[in-house]
């Protein structure tokens, strides 16, 4: 990846990872490796076969007996088709994805599908053009969610609306206290994409919502997840979103156990190399996010050193540079003066202050596995702050508040507002110029505090910034050009 002297920590003296490298073999060991999460079962020759996945493995499908792991011999099939993955999702499932890597395309239940990352749900029929088929069959299930747009709750089998000009499935991929996401389907660029469907209840709501999301329509960026299309109804705002198919940042984060919970430094820097981008972009356009947090963070598709989007714009605001006294977001990841704001009404605060606030908690925890103000964790052990953090999602979910929770979060938001990062010597003594960045972002005053413009021209970042940029142009710009 970056050849300089940033690499993990168990990298032999001399060893560097040069931008030809094979990202893939850099892939590091994750919990439940051995176990079998899904298989796509097809019939040749009469015989039936399974390509099977799990989480560490990828299974690659094509007619090159040298790359491939599952070899097609018929010459509609490309040498490398087609590239299968499984990872863990927010909650607490599996994504199964195949990223079509072919020069004609793949069909998913028919539908052609080309030059894009798909997620297969169990059942889906997956089908090489004028070759096999293989029906996706989930071993690890998804837990079924309760309130959606398919009501009850998501039928047994699989089922569909037509909502503007998508194909939306009963297929969840999250839920929230006011919002769901389906899966669904672009039949005219022949694409998959995310439905958020928003339920209002007063008319005024759907006019607020409308009016962000008219504002983000505007917004184009490689690291900005996309709005494509909106739609109304008497009882909910659907979204239609660029999809991402690897998870968020906050599950691939926690998913190294086997290295504390934390990022090796050259990965963690790329992925803030993009968070700055996608934040400046944003600043420059007057425009916070306001909820800036790994859980909101998405992977476009999975494997090591991912190209992130910025997501979930909800609690975004448009000229940002003014001082807001309505206080948003997650406490874990709010300011100094956003945690003052929240217990004294009169004060407010400034969003794009702490946008860069919260992406130096961001640095912090993808280094260090824990995070800057919770000193409660032993020295090997970030498990209470990952606790809290899961329990705050459950709460976005509905659930109530526990003694423990309120307890800790009363202890944060004191550190927050009067407390220092604690930085553990035995992990930050050779990330200097890493924690100079952090403590940059990390900085009381908003007034005083680094820019994402600044960010980018911090010392940890500019010393590799041609390889930085060499690799972002390969990897990301030049996928954006030819979707």
């Amino acid at each position: 990846m970056i050849p300089p002297s940033i690499r993990p920590r168990k990298t032999p003296p001399g060893l560097r990872i040069s931008l030809d490298s094979s990202l893939d073999d850099l892939c590091r060991p994750t919990r439940g490796s051995s176990t079998i999460c899904a298989k796509l079962v097809t019939v040749r020759q009469g015989r039936k076969e399974a390509v099977v996945l799990s989480l560490t493995k990828p299974a690659i499908i094509g007619r090159d007996p040298d790359r491939c792991s599952y070899i097609v011999t018929d010459t509609s099939v490309s040498s490398v088709h087609c590239k299968l993955y499984a990872v863990r999702s927010p909650n607490g499932g599996v994504i199964v994805s195949c990223q079509d890597l072919s020069r004609n395309g793949i069909h998913l239940n028919g539908q052609h599908i080309r030059k894009t990352c798909i997620i297969l749900m169990d059942g889906d029929v997956l089908e090489l053009p004028n070759s096999l088929a293989f029906t996706c069959v989930h071993i690890w299930k998804e837990s079924r969610n309760k309130i959606t747009i398919f009501d009850p709750t998501p039928p047994v089998q699989p089922s569909h609306k037509h909502i503007g000009g998508y194909i939306v499935t009963s297929q969840c991929l999250g839920t929230g206290s006011f919002a769901t996401v389906h899966l669904a389907l672009d039949p005219v660029k022949h694409r998959q994409v995310a439905c958020k469907s928003i339920r209002t209840k007063k008319e005024y709501e759907v006019g607020q919502v409308m009016k962000e999301v008219r504002i983000l329509m505007t917004i184009r960026h490689p690291n900005i997840n996309e709005i494509y299309d909106t739609e109304e109804d008497k009882n909910f705002i659907h979204i239609f979103l660029q999809l991402c198919t690897g998870g968020d940042l906050f599950t691939y984060i926690t998913d190294h156990p086997s290295t504390g919970n934390r990022l090796c430094e050259a990965e963690a820097k790329y992925v803030m190399f993009q968070l700055l981008k996608g934040l400046n972009y944003l600043h420059d356009n007057m425009i916070s996010h306001r909820d800036l947090k790994p859980e909101n963070i998405l992977l476009y598709s999975p494997g090591p050193y991912p190209r992130i989007l910025i997501a979930d714009f909800g609690l975004a605001r448009p000229n940002a540079y003014q001082e807001t006294f309505n206080v948003c977001g997650t406490v874990s990841y709010l300011p100094p003066e956003g945690v003052l704001a929240l217990d004294h009404k009169h004060l407010g605060y400034v969003g794009m202050p702490a946008d860069c606030w919260s992406a130096g908690v961001i640095l912090f925890i993808m280094l260090s596995g824990s995070h800057p103000f919770d000193y409660g964790c032993s020295s090997d052990s970030s498990s209470d702050w990952f606790t809290h953090i899961q329990e705050s999602r459950a709460l976005s979910e509905g659930s109530q508040l526990s003694q423990s929770y309120v307890h800790n979060e009363s202890k944060l938001k004191a550190r927050i507002i009067d407390g220092r990062a604690e930085f553990r010597p035995y992990l930050w003594k050779d990330l200097k110029d890493a924690r100079l960045l952090v403590e940059s972002l990390l900085v009381h005053n908003h007034l005083l505090r680094a820019t994402a413009r600044s960010a980018l021209q911090n010392k940890w970042i500019d010393c590799e910034l041609d390889e930085l940029e060499s690799l972002y142009d390969r990897r990301i710009l030049a996928a954006v050009e030819t979707a």
